[in-house]
């Protein structure tokens, strides 16, 4: 650990503190505090955020070192309440001299991954073969870019005796200041693929971008195409389909041959896509380099585990959420997971099911007294531990807590143990030896096949993007009605709130409702509140949309006979051209009278609708929106005499009217991926994954009919699968008779004979599939946008006429 004065000597930075704490974490990200002992917060400043707004949160959550960017923050004056700041001219560049430096304390053997694909696998299946051998430090997760790699490389420590870190860049000469901190002794280049073209001019800048981590290795391993012109120091070896490498690789199902020195090895492992078998190939090859023979490492192939990318959120037994992140455990995943688990928590019980952790390198006795701690830090109820290591130490947990030497000695014990699992935010953290899927069946909400999947990573990444669209004064308003546009209202809420948004929208009262009942403390404005619904506005602290002089009256009603007088907040709906709610010009005197002499409200906000913001036909119609808009708000400011937000812009008036932003915006269909333009487009990330799998196959001969009233005609022998999606699922009828069809192994196969209610039946005579095989029926835009077409509507129907009793499953890397 270094203090915080010795952070500031190494950086020449300057440090500002009456208390020189030492430091063990470093944290970057506000919502991802596992300690707050011993803790830095990088404030970092970005296009699209700026890491100084949460620093006074951060204080009042407990932390107490900062390192911040100078004239960013105010921070003389939290000197005195021993909160300690180191100031620096670029915190990033900061942490990476840290970082480096830090690397240079140690000489053991360093592994630096990069490419476009494949670098988080290749890391942890190297993981998994050189662990028996090695205490190994290894970047957590995905952390490969350009504040992730340094915080990786902090968690070095003398008891490690290899490392391997992954190292990710999108643009030029980033590459350098990763390879300073990295000082990779080998380097091993995965693939080379499209992510991030648009950093480079062509493809072969971008290899040799990344080929320059390699810059002072040993050994360099590339798993594809040779570079031109590059020197690296590196013995290289090439992997190659063609004869250029030294080792050719030739794929056959779930095994690879490559051919070294007119010499053939053939290794199998468990998988048999074409990318599984090349990195697995690039593993055997840094293994050969390392001096492993044949049989060695065709073992330690054939035993390669899966390995999980994204944690899942799925709804659980007796109201409870069920958060799936196994197939890994060990100390670094499990905080993250754990860190995770607060900000999903909804205020429920916390349970933990968490199995013994492998090839720690940590004597068993602190392994288990740190994993204690940790699930006292984080305020854990109950352990249920499974595996005979953990078991020895039980005595190290809370009295709740339960354990069973096997999966299956807590599956023979489920039953009578359901009533523990009731309104409990439940993590299920296990080695893959120990078969956590069996766990997982158990505790997950029984449903059919049809799973809606939900990206929360792109989510943040869409939000963030509009974002960058705006001034740092214009707040941002999501909307959430309508199950969140389908995806599921609760978790893309709770996503906002931490992300740090400043309003949600809902349409009804009940919506609301239901956020305030999981936990979501935001503002949240009610577009269409009820009559009927004012009480519950008022007991969950909902702020109603007021556009019509019987809802303001209705409202002030119940405001008074309910007995309050305090100035509740109020969103004010004008007309600009919708004609759909709102308040005309023409009702302006009487409103503004109206509300001057009613002190039991007070106008949060005004604001109105765009009629067609994504049509450039319609511009000159949008522009006197904006002006007739702009005249009533600063009536009703003058008047009032205080200041209000004003909000105009949907998802596409951000991005083409950023004059008319005012000082706040409305996101919707943007956030889930679905831009106004391409423009937008190319910057947004489809959110939704809606797939099923195959029921039956069946083969249907000539002259045969598939469906009801007999409308899929089979004029030549067809093989036809039965999927179980219907129209109550949202696949509509409109899209039976080949209209429309589904992805399987990446073919389009058209729906025969009329969509039933529960299922429909697809053309797969071409494509090499079986009974359980994914079928999916969308994925990214393009495929939303085809449905959408076939249908004759729009894509927000799409997504949101996906059913309530399709199963949402939410994924978040």
């Amino acid at each position: 650990m270094y203090s915080l004065s010795q952070i500031a000597q190494i950086t020449h930075t300057l440090f500002k503190g009456r208390v020189n704490h030492p430091i063990e974490h470093y944290l970057n990200d506000s919502r991802s505090i596992q300690t707050k002992e011993n803790t830095l917060f990088i404030a970092l400043k970005s296009q699209r955020n700026n890491g100084h707004n949460y620093i006074q949160t951060l204080i009042d959550l407990g932390i107490k070192s900062f390192l911040i960017q100078e004239n960013e923050f105010d921070y003389e004056k939290y000197i005195s309440q021993n909160i300690s700041f180191i100031i620096s001219p670029n915190p990033l560049l900061t942490i990476q001299a840290l970082a480096a430096y830090h690397r240079q304390q140690f000489t053991i053997p360093v592994i630096g991954i990069t490419g476009s694909n494949g670098k988080t696998v290749v890391k942890e299946w190297l993981n998994q073969l050189l662990k028996n051998k090695y205490n190994i430090c290894r970047s957590p997760k995905s952390y490969n870019s350009q504040i992730g790699v340094p915080i990786s490389v902090l968690n070095l420590s003398h008891n490690h005796n290899l490392a391997i870190f992954e190292a990710g860049i999108s643009k030029m000469h980033e590459m350098e200041a990763l390879e300073k901190i990295i000082q990779p002794t080998i380097t091993i280049l995965t693939s080379l693929g499209s992510a991030h073209d648009e950093g480079f001019e062509n493809h072969q800048q971008k290899l040799n971008e990344k080929l320059k981590l390699a810059k002072h290795s040993n050994l360099l391993i590339v798993n594809g195409p040779k570079a031109e012109n590059v020197k690296v120091s590196a013995n290289t070896n090439f992997i190659s389909e063609d004869q250029n490498g030294q080792y050719q690789i030739i794929f056959n199902n779930n095994s690879f041959q490559l051919k070294h020195q007119n010499k053939v090895y053939q290794f199998d492992i468990p998988y048999s896509d074409r990318a599984s078998l090349s990195n697995a190939a690039t593993c055997a090859v840094l293994l050969m380099q390392l001096g492993w023979n044949e049989k060695d490492i065709a073992a330690g192939l054939a035993k390669l585990q899966t390995v999980a990318l994204r944690l899942e959120i799925k709804t659980g037994i007796n109201q409870s959420i069920l958060i799936n992140d196994f197939y890994n455990s060990d100390l670094e995943s499990i905080r993250i997971a754990l860190n995770f688990m607060q900000y999903q928590n909804r205020g429920l019980r916390k349970i933990v099911i968490v199995s013994d952790i492998e090839q720690s390198g940590i004597d068993s006795p602190s392994l288990y007294k740190q994993l204690a701690d940790l699930m006292v830090q984080n305020q854990i109820d109950a352990v249920f531990g499974i595996g005979p290591e953990i078991t020895k130490y039980k005595y190290l947990f809370n009295k709740k807590s339960l354990f069973f030497v096997s999966t299956n000695e807590f599956v023979k014990a489920f039953n009578y143990q359901q009533h523990v699992f009731s309104s409990s935010c439940i993590l299920l953290k296990g080695a893959r030896s120990y078969g956590f899927e069996a766990i997982s069946q158990l505790l997950q909400l029984k449903s059919h096949d049809t799973v809606f999947e939900i990206d929360l990573n792109k989510l943040i990444d869409n939000v963030n993007y509009y974002k960058s669209l705006l001034s740092s004064d214009v707040q941002i308003m999501c909307m959430v009605k309508a199950m969140g546009y389908g995806s599921g209202s609760i978790e893309i809420a709770r996503t906002l709130q931490h992300q740090g948004v400043n309003y949600l929208a809902v349409a009804y009262a009940d919506e609301g409702v239901e956020l305030r009942k999981a936990d979501v403390q935001l503002p949240i404005m009610v577009m269409s509140p009820e009559e009927d619904a004012f009480d519950d506005i008022i007991n969950y602290r909902l702020e109603p949309e007021i556009y019509s002089f019987k809802i303001l009256n209705d409202f002030l009603g119940r405001l008074d006979s309910l007995g309050i007088s305090e100035a509740y907040p109020i969103h004010l709906k004008i007309d600009t051209g919708m004609h759909r709610l709102g308040f005309e010009e023409k009702d302006l005197a009487n409103l503004i009278l109206r509300l001057k002499t009613s002190t039991q409200i007070k106008v949060k906000s005004v604001f109105s609708h765009l009629v067609g913001a994504d049509n450039p036909s319609l511009d000159d119609f949008t522009q006197k929106q904006i002006s007739t808009f702009t005249s009533v708000y600063q009536l009703i400011e003058k008047e009032l005499g205080y200041p209000v937000m004003k909000h105009l812009c949907n998802t596409a008036g951000i991005s083409r009217f950023k004059d008319a932003h005012f000082n706040m915006v409305r996101l919707g269909i943007g956030m889930y991926g679905i831009g106004a333009n391409a423009n937008d487009q190319k910057h947004l990330f489809n959110v939704s994954k809606l797939k099923t799998k195959i029921t039956q196959i069946k083969f249907v001969e000539a002259g045969e009919t598939i469906g009801y009233n007999r409308n899929g005609k089979v004029e030549q022998a067809m093989r036809i699968a039965t999927i179980p999606i219907g129209y109550a699922d949202g696949f509509g009828r409109a899209l039976g008779n080949e209209k429309h069809g589904v992805y399987i192994h990446n073919h389009f196969c058209k729906v025969i004979g009329n969509v039933c209610m529960d299922m429909c039946m697809v053309d797969v005579t071409n494509v090499n599939c079986e009974e359980g095989d994914e079928a999916i029926i969308f994925e990214n835009y393009e495929q939303i946008n085809q449905m959408a077409k076939a249908l004759n509507t729009i894509t927000y129907e799409v997504l949101t006429n996906v059913s309530g009793r399709v199963k949402r499953v939410y994924i978040q890397e």
